[in-house]
């Protein structure tokens, strides 16, 4: 029962830290265009 608990709570844990980093990624990638967008204006 305990091996099974650890098991489960690994294979979740696992899950929400994959979900995580593709959320992060996704936001990184939203701010760099900002950031790409704003910068030739800024020059203009």
């Amino acid at each position: 029962m305990f091996g099974l608990g650890v098991l489960k709570g690994t294979i979740i844990g696992l899950g929400i830290g994959i979900i995580a980093s593709f959320a992060l990624k996704e936001a990184c990638k939203k701010s760099d265009k900002n950031k790409i967008d704003k910068s030739p204006n800024l020059e203009e």
